[in-house]
């Protein structure tokens, strides 16, 4: 009964990840749906393209960065900071201009500092704990496995060598028997 359990266990955990995955439509094909997407991105230099590949559109657009978002929208912010440029300032300088003004989410990475720390501890600590319940399965099914000790047979009431009956003794006379044939 234990392992027919563990296998509707497995079979449930199975089925809701598959639903989780396939099941729910995504938040990104939802949110861009309808909108004018025939523009182009023209990247200029280097230092342009650090930038734009850095920030993230905000229109709509199923969570694109400047650099590859073709919607007018884009194309009006690329514009603006291009003349941000322009007018001398630096890459972190404009992008700490367009977070201020559309918010940190606005950032394709966000900053290590305060709550947002936790995105980049969040899969490592996930990566430990997984690790930690593989250890401990593999300890107890390698337990179950594992010989008994010495001396607990007698404890166990199993029969031992100085138990033997008559019984083993004819076991052990037909098994000769038999090998000898």
């Amino acid at each position: 009964m234990n392992g027919l359990r563990k296998i509707i266990y497995a079979a449930a955990i199975a089925l809701a990840g598959a639903v989780s995955l396939v099941g729910l439509p995504s938040q990104g094909q939802e949110i861009g749906q309808g909108m004018v997407r025939s523009g182009t991105v023209g990247i200029e230099n280097d230092v342009e393209r650090k930038l734009f590949w850095s920030l993230i559109c905000t229109c709509g657009c199923p969570r694109e960065t400047l650099g590859t978002c073709t919607c007018g929208w884009a194309h009006d912010r690329r514009e603006e900071l291009r003349a941000m440029l322009k007018s001398g300032m630096s890459v972190e300088q404009a992008q700490a201009e367009y977070s201020k003004r559309f918010g940190t989410q606005a950032l394709a990475v966000p900053p290590a500092t305060g709550g947002n720390q936790l995105i980049y501890l969040a899969p490592l600590a996930a990566i430990v704990a997984g690790a930690a319940v593989v250890i401990l399965v593999l300890r107890r099914w390698s337990r179950k496995g594992a010989p008994a000790p010495v001396g607990a047979e007698e404890a166990s009431g199993a029969p031992t060598k100085a138990s033997r009956d008559e019984y083993d003794e004819k076991l052990d006379d037909e098994l000769r028997r038999m090998d000898d044939e």
